[in-house]
């Protein structure tokens, strides 16, 4: 398969093999964000995911699904990724966990995923943005999702990362024709005093291995692309989903659950996004308030300058069978009913 990879798969997948993501270890780790999200899911939308079929598209080393597979072990699922490491790196894991409802598989996002089968949910996270057409990418990816099924997907964030790709433009000057040589980048990152993770990448390493990896993917990188609310709305008007709704953000820092409302009420102790906090008169919250949906997301998007978002995309069945009032009133439809 690896001969029919493009130039820039071709790139990505090499720098995996040396530097597999998000650990070269084989020990089971702590890597729950995976695992959290959907428990969230569950707790708002008062459910339960059992029987579901669930691909996680771009496993890596498989640390968070194998998380998430112990915890969920009524669903089954498939991991793919283009990296053999990772994948050894994942199936170590299974097997050290005795799972029997996970498999894992290499495969190319850029490739028609038909053969796949199809999947009540798809997890997508950390990984279309790493891909050569990332518009492409998701098309393909959505062939496998079932009528009534549910995409989760990460991006990251443009206007939060920009210091990252400061810093990222920096080392890529300093290395000048040796770009690729990702030894001497990491040497560099060190040298500088950049090895100090965002929220996303702030791991608990146990050693110098670990954190080379995370060194590579978080200033190192390939091939990447930024997302701001705009992009993503353009990215999701390409799909054919009924619609989507950010279900939480990241900053340097934190995570948030996402909610343009001004009178939400918090149910779960997570931290949310809250206008209020910006606009702190009746004046300038009236103004806002005599928004569209979109323009309220621009308006959250510039004051809360997110590194990441969590997106989740959604088919029409699957939205007529959404419980969750937090991501109704924040959801953008895609198709007219």
């Amino acid at each position: 398969m690896a001969k029919n990879f493009d130039k820039i798969t071709k790139k990505v997948a090499k720098m995996y093999k040396e530097y597999p993501y998000p650990s070269p270890s084989t020990q089971t780790s702590q890597t729950n964000e995976l695992l959290n999200l959907l428990r969230i899911f569950e707790l708002e939308n008062k459910t339960k995911l059992t029987n579901k079929k669930i691909l996680d598209a771009g496993s890596g080393s498989g640390h968070r699904i194998i998380n998430v597979a112990q915890h969920y072990n009524k669903c089954s699922f498939l991991g793919i990724d283009i990296s053999d490491s990772s994948l050894r790196i994942a199936n170590t894991l299974k097997e050290k966990n005795n799972l029997q409802n996970i498999q894992f598989e290499k495969f190319n996002l850029m490739n028609s995923t038909l053969k796949l089968g199809k999947f009540d949910f798809i997890l997508c996270m950390g990984v279309l943005h790493h891909l050569s057409n990332p518009e492409k990418g998701l098309q393909n990816i959505l062939q496998t999702l079932k009528k009534d099924g549910i995409l989760f997907l990460y991006l990251y964030g443009k206007l939060g990362g920009h210091k990252r790709m400061l810093n990222k433009q920096i080392i890529s000057i300093l290395l000048n024709k040796e770009k690729s040589n990702y030894d001497l980048g990491i040497k560099l990152v060190r040298d500088l005093g950049l090895n100090k993770f965002e929220y996303g990448w702030n791991l608990n390493f146990k050693n110098k291995k670990e954190e080379d990896s995370l060194i590579v993917d978080s200033l190192l990188h390939a091939n990447e692309s930024l997302y701001d609310f705009n992009d993503i709305d353009k990215l999701f008007r390409k799909s054919d989903l009924y619609g989507y709704a950010i279900f939480g953000i990241t900053s340097s820092t934190q995570g948030f659950l996402f909610d343009s409302s001004i009178d939400s009420k918090k149910k779960l102790s997570i931290p949310q996004t809250n206008i209020s906090q910006f606009l702190k008169t009746d004046f300038s919250l009236s103004y806002y308030q005599s928004l569209d949906l979109k323009n309220k997301y621009r308006v959250l998007d510039l004051l809360y300058e997110p590194n990441g978002y969590t997106i989740i995309g959604l088919t029409k069945k699957a939205y007529e069978r959404l419980s969750n009032e937090r991501l109704k009133r924040n959801f953008i439809r895609l198709i007219e009913n």
